[in-house]
């Protein structure tokens, strides 16, 4: 099955930089960091932790997908919960805050180790459709977004 790592495009050209996405430095000290993928193929404002339309996020900073074959080897929203051990208290209210944006947590996937490009099924770039991130391509989306000109 594949799933999708959506991400802004200056943070895609970092990723290609590197030649892998990487787990973040965690800022929580009860929470694991990790690499979140979902098996949705069309972006969902929520997935990048705002509330922005697709549209809107095109035009102001332009939109990249990571696309992974999960055969098994990424953890699911409900076993990585399972693993933080939260409070019931704790866990309704965080929730609570994630059924309010409409995330669709049980489509959600991730990852602690970092994922080389390598064993990616394709890496794409929302032109006028998803598209090879290439240069063109790239670039074509830069011109597009308003806050990178």
């Amino acid at each position: 099955m594949n799933v999708y790592h959506y991400t802004h495009i200056k943070a895609g050209i970092s990723i290609l930089q590197d030649g892998f996405i990487e787990v973040p430095e965690t800022a929580n000290i009860n929470t694991k960091s990790a690499i979140w993928f979902t098996k949705q193929s069309r972006y969902v404002p929520s997935t990048l932790n705002e509330n922005t339309s697709f549209d809107e996020k095109i035009k102001t900073v332009g939109c990249m997908r990571f696309v992974y074959n999960n055969d098994g080897e990424l953890l699911s929203w409900n076993d990585f919960i399972n693993n933080l051990k939260l409070e019931d208290k704790d866990l309704d209210g965080f929730m609570k805050g994630l059924n309010e944006v409409g995330s669709e947590t049980s489509n959600w996937f991730c990852s602690f180790k970092n994922i080389s490009l390598k064993e990616l099924v394709s890496i794409e770039v929302f032109t006028d459709k998803w598209d090879w991130a290439n240069d063109d391509n790239i670039q074509f989306a830069i011109r597009k977004a308003e806050s990178l000109n």
